[in-house]
């Protein structure tokens, strides 16, 4: 159902009457596509609790996308003064660009930067100028040899800054001199800010969903906006650069889940990254549309471990995954 939004919404209105109000609300708010639903049929289609929740939602989202979007402003413009350009990745540069029309129904929780690790006290310098204060994961023994981003939060929200581009699934990495190589800039609301290219953000953003086991549906959309304004992007350097990150699987699978609980038309050249037919079938049951929609998997600790750890692209990867599985859980402690 929620593979209707935004664009088919005339299939969405007529799916409405057969679904149960309370179900479509819940679902819609869980993965972050409140906005497109209220805006996507007449409200005399819900019930009255079931409309007044949706309405609600909808205004968390834009609610909170507005505040992330004046917290994005003011960290460029703070970075500015000390020489720092950030890569903005995903939230409300993202949303401006993908969503040009309705970039506030897009959800964001916090605004994420990636800069060079030699600016890193620069940064924090100017973070904690701003009211936002260093948060540490107890889970993490070195954050710098753990993780990719540190993060920072205080009234104005959250601000995670990237010194690598992801650190996932096996400790899988990008070429981050490379990514930053093919960065372009892009005006957001009158500021320069530097974007990825294509490619690389394409990967980067399936590379983000898969990790997280795809507990939003909100992701692929994106991913389906993505190929909307980026109809020719080069999937050979997609899946080359996936493959040299071990990224591959994570790849493979965020593009079955497009074609098939989205139903996008991928081009032929993506089928360099499709999976061989036993690893298909088994995605196929780990990720089907009542699991993503419910995130029955994702939404659990051990559950989303275990789909991490089917994502990786090697033995080796996987050996690395559990064991920093088994330190990060010796740290946090059991699972609740």
């Amino acid at each position: 159902m929620l593979a209707r939004i935004p664009h088919r919404t005339a299939e969405l209105r007529e799916l409405v009457p057969r679904l149960e109000p309370v179900d479509l609300v819940s679902a819609a708010a869980r993965h972050g596509v409140s906005a497109w639903v209220a805006e996507a049929f007449s409200a005399e289609r819900l019930t009255f609790a079931a409309q007044a929740q949706l309405i609600a939602d909808a205004r968390a989202t834009v609610a909170s996308a507005h505040k992330i979007k004046r917290l994005t402003l003011a960290v460029i413009d703070a970075l500015a003064t000390t020489g720092v350009e950030p890569v903005a990745l995903k939230g409300a540069v993202l949303a401006q660009r993908l969503y040009p029309h309705s970039p506030l129904c897009r959800p964001s929780t916090d605004v994420d930067v990636l800069v060079r690790p030699d600016e890193l006290p620069r940064v924090a310098t100017v973070l904690e100028a701003m009211s936002l204060a260093r948060q540490v994961d107890q889970a993490l023994g070195d954050v710098f040899e753990d993780h990719h981003h540190l993060s920072f939060a205080g009234p104005p929200g959250l601000v995670e800054v990237h010194f690598r581009l992801i650190s996932t699934l096996g400790r899988g990495l990008f070429d981050d001199a490379s990514v930053r190589a093919r960065t372009s800039a892009f005006t957001f609301e009158g500021r320069r800010v530097l974007v990825l290219s294509p490619e690389d953000e394409f990967l980067y953003l399936a590379t983000h969903a898969a990790n997280h086991g795809f507990l939003r549906i909100g992701w692929l959309v994106d991913l389906q906006q993505f190929l909307r304004y980026h109809p020719a992007l080069d999937f050979e350097a997609i899946a080359e650069r996936a493959r040299d990150a071990g990224f591959l699987q994570a790849l493979s699978v965020t593009l079955g889940l497009l074609e098939g609980l989205l139903a996008v038309e991928l081009p032929r050249a993506a089928r360099i990254a499709v999976p061989p037919r036993r690893r298909r079938w088994v995605d196929a049951a780990l990720f089907s549309g009542a699991r993503v929609e419910r995130a029955s998997l994702s939404g659990h600790r051990l559950g989303g471990f275990a789909l991490r750890l089917w994502l990786v692209d090697s033995p080796r990867r996987g050996f690395r995954h559990v064991l920093d599985g088994l330190r990060r859980y010796a740290r946090r402690g059991a699972p609740s």
